[in-house]
């Protein structure tokens, strides 16, 4: 293949993702002068003796965290009290068992349907008006409207619907579906993303929408949703000079909502991130009483339900601060394990969206590891005093019946996008040489094949 060099020491200017819809407008970025085998529907992590696909090693990282995080629930509610002589059995037959059941349940049905019936169909008119990614868009800024007007008020915030002891938290909804809607959007008005008026006006004013109906009452979630649309909004085709114009607005909501008003508690939170100590027992308490928690484990922990802090000593020790609960209790290790699910997830998350070869799929793979992953890095700085106290809870550890299902179903779009992908690029590599790929899980045993090198369609300009 080859390969035109200037005077400069950067490469020539490449498009986003979205572009690339055939080996022949690949990224020239990432594309080198060696001839690369294409992408055939086969395994890329080897388990031995398991040869798992990448939806498949998803599953167990999810299956991991959330009975990790049904453990440390239960350890982080327990209290002092009479012991059963059957507790082992009788502490998990209560809400955070059934909902880690619907959770597991709801994965395991998207990843086995089409991610594409999400986009609708993109060929008659007024399509994206009809799409299931649109519906649920509006559905949910009618729930976010009903949080305002009837929602529930727990520990001072208004944020739950619900009848009776059945309870929802439409802001969870709110993250999958905002990925759904920018994602179909840059699809079915891929002609008009780039204008501004006919373009990127109306997405913009239906997610500023949506993000200040949760500004209302979380300020953390509702920068994660601006956080992760900005960039998703660039992805989708957007001018950067249109993108950047939302930075400013964000800028004075972010002044008004904190520094305006020096008595509100977001200003108090502030001043007691750059020093905990001058008000430990107002709003520096949450950081001091975290940084104890995660001190006293030390490097080997306290061992499983050991941990004293939650003993009424560690605010909300059960959701958004459980990860000071595993570093008191499982110490170092317990906390690098967490970490290094959450690492994993994002790698594969990233490896999904990066050989994705539907526009939409990749967009709503890299939406789901960026929202998953960008709030588990935003939960674990809170807990350990890097950022400012937020209410953003852990993924798949936090306690949140509609947390853990809505994270489960964002995961299931990912795994049928990956399982969609896989099987199409394996369709299409039988076809051209007759013989079907190995596909792992289970293991086949495959006499390896010598598959010639691929010449290059086009040429790649790279500036030096």
């Amino acid at each position: 293949m080859p390969i035109t060099k200037s005077s400069s020491n950067w490469p020539a200017r490449t498009h986003w993702p979205r572009h690339a819809t055939t080996p022949a407008t690949a990224l020239p970025a990432l594309v080198s002068a060696v001839p690369v085998r294409p992408y055939q529907g086969r395994s890329r992590f080897i388990l031995a003796p398991l040869s798992l696909t990448l939806d498949q090693f998803l599953f167990l990282i999810t299956a991991a965290l959330l009975c990790f995080g049904l453990l440390m629930v239960q350890s982080a509610d327990a209290r002092v009290r009479g012991v059963n002589e059957n507790w082992l059995l009788t502490s998990f037959q209560n809400k955070n068992a059934i909902h880690a059941l619907i959770a597991m349940a709801v994965l395991t049905l998207i990843w086995r349907s089409d991610y594409r019936v999400l986009l609708g169909n993109t060929q008659r008119r007024l399509s994206f008006l009809f799409s299931p990614s649109a519906w649920l868009m509006l559905v949910t800024c009618g729930f976010l409207v009903m949080v305002i007007l009837v929602g529930r008020e727990i520990n001072g915030a208004r944020r739950w619907l619900g009848v009776g002891p059945l309870g929802f938290q439409p802001s969870e909804l709110a993250k999958l579906a905002l990925v759904l809607f920018i994602s179909a959007y840059a699809v079915h008005r891929d002609e008009k993303i780039r204008n501004f008026l006919l373009g990127f006006i109306p997405v913009v004013m239906i997610f500023g929408a949506c993000t200040a109906l949760v500004l209302k009452a979380d300020f953390g979630t509702a920068a994660l949703l601006g956080t992760v649309s900005f960039f998703m909004l660039m992805m989708g085709g957007c001018r950067v000079w249109h993108t950047l114009l939302l930075i400013p607005p964000a800028a004075m909501a972010v002044w008004a909502l904190i520094f305006r008003d020096p008595t509100s508690f977001r200003y108090k939170r502030f001043l007691a991130f750059l020093d905990p100590s001058a008000d430990p027992g107002g709003a520096g308490y949450h950081p001091m009483q975290s940084l104890l928690t995660i001190a006293s484990g030390g490097f080997w922990g306290r061992g499983l339900g050991n941990g004293i802090q939650k003993m009424g000593y560690l605010p909300e020790d059960n959701t958004d601060f459980i990860f000071a609960v595993i570093c008191e209790e499982l110490g170092f290790f317990g906390a690098l394990m967490v970490i290094g699910l959450f690492v994993a997830f994002v790698i594969i998350g990233w490896r999904i969206a990066s050989r994705c070869q539907h526009h939409f799929g990749k967009m709503v793979a890299f939406g789901i590891t960026a929202m998953v992953g960008l709030q588990a890095a935003i939960n674990i700085a809170v807990v350990t005093a890097s950022m400012p106290t937020k209410g953003i809870a852990l993924p798949f550890i936090s306690s949140g019946g509609t947390g853990w299902i809505m994270n489960a179903a964002a995961i299931g779009v990912l795994m049928s996008i990956e399982r969609v992908n896989r099987r199409e690029a394996a369709a299409m590599a039988m076809n051209s040489r007759g013989a079907e790929p190995a596909l792992g899980f289970p293991v086949q045993v495959h006499a390896v094949e010598t598959v010639p090198a691929i010449p290059a369609v086009a040429a790649v300009s790279v500036t030096r």
